[in-house]
């Protein structure tokens, strides 16, 4: 189990994909208190999904996430990001309506359809870039990160550390569920770290790198980290392809949602002020949107009946078509 970003940096030289069986549960799984975990997604639709899309817009600042994203080519613009992001979603819903671990599921097949992804995707990326690498002077490969690994044709993409990075994504919530409009218990946030350690074990984390193997402290003392020594700075100092890749991912939902008043400036006031960072200057149209949404997320479920007919509309959204 990790103990800390340090911990999960070391695998950033081991492939994301362990090679664990995927039709045996590990022997820790605990398969009610992971059940418990996919209610408590069930309960909290409309606040676990904005913590997730706010976890990728920010999360388009990590090098390492957002060369592979940039990389498969579907992220640069709207109607790609949104064909990209909508089919994500729709998967990441159907994991906690069905049976990941019944083999004869869509759940269980939509997870390996991922984890299958994750590997030819990274196999891509190495050959292109040792191709590139060849004949190039020492020193010029310029697109390595140095967060990640040495420049060199060696590099691991689509690692344990990135794979335990976008894990992040999925959970970070649990650092201020508030700040989503949850309301909920530590216990019950425990069962969901507990959801995604089965999760990350069915795509191919070791225990040594997947940070939801411990409790909610010692997960989020990890999130913490993540967020404060790489997230913030990132976020405010991003790399080359960030612009491009966050204004295609919001026009895109945008477009899919048909919510024009989710702008890019709005969006990034509550990012900013979810990390506690000074806000930036924005129009009075997107401050007053940047508040709306604020608001609507307090009420969500302190409003009775507004969470159901969120949910309802999230499900009736991402159900319009078939998950690929």
């Amino acid at each position: 189990m990790p103990r800390d970003l340090e911990d999960l940096h070391k695998g950033a030289t081991v492939p994301g994909d362990c090679g664990a069986p995927h039709d045996v549960m590990p022997p820790w799984m605990d398969y009610d208190r992971f059940n418990r975990g996919r209610e408590f997604f069930q309960r909290h639709i409309p606040g676990i999904f904005l913590s997730q899309y706010m976890a990728l817009l920010v999360g388009f600042s990590l090098s390492p996430l957002l060369d592979v994203l940039l990389y498969t080519g579907k992220s640069s613009s709207p109607e790609q990001a949104m064909k990209r992001y909508v089919s994500t979603a729709r998967r990441v819903m159907l994991w906690h309506d069905g049976d990941v671990w019944d083999v004869n599921s869509k759940a269980h097949a939509s997870v390996m359809t991922v984890r299958n992804m994750h590997g030819q995707v990274a196999r891509a990326i190495t050959k292109k870039r040792k191709g590139s690498i060849t004949g190039s002077e020492p020193g010029d490969n310029k697109d390595c990160k140095s967060d990640v690994k040495e420049c060199g044709s060696d590099r691991v993409f689509i690692s344990q550390y990135d794979m335990a990075l976008t894990q992040a994504g999925f959970i970070g919530f649990v650092l201020y569920p508030e700040k989503f409009g949850i309301l909920c218990t530590i216990a019950e946030l425990e069962d969901y770290i507990f959801f995604w350690r089965g999760i990350g074990y069915l795509l191919g984390m070791e225990d040594e790198y997947n940070m939801c193997s411990g409790n909610y402290a010692e997960t989020c003392r990890i999130i913490s980290q993540i967020e404060n020594e790489l997230i913030k700075p990132g976020f405010q100092n991003p790399p080359e392809g960030f612009d491009l890749a966050t204004t295609a991912f919001i026009e895109g939902m945008q477009l899919y949602l048909n919510a024009n008043h989710l702008t890019k400036d709005a969006m990034f006031s509550f990012a900013y002020d979810l990390m506690d960072l000074p806000l930036y200057k924005v129009s009075m149209g997107d401050w007053c949107r940047f508040i709306f949404v604020k608001w609507m997320v307090w009420l969500t479920e302190r409003l009775p009946g507004l969470n159901s007919f969120a949910t309802r509309g999230i499900s009736f959204v991402l159900k319009r078509e078939n998950p690929d």
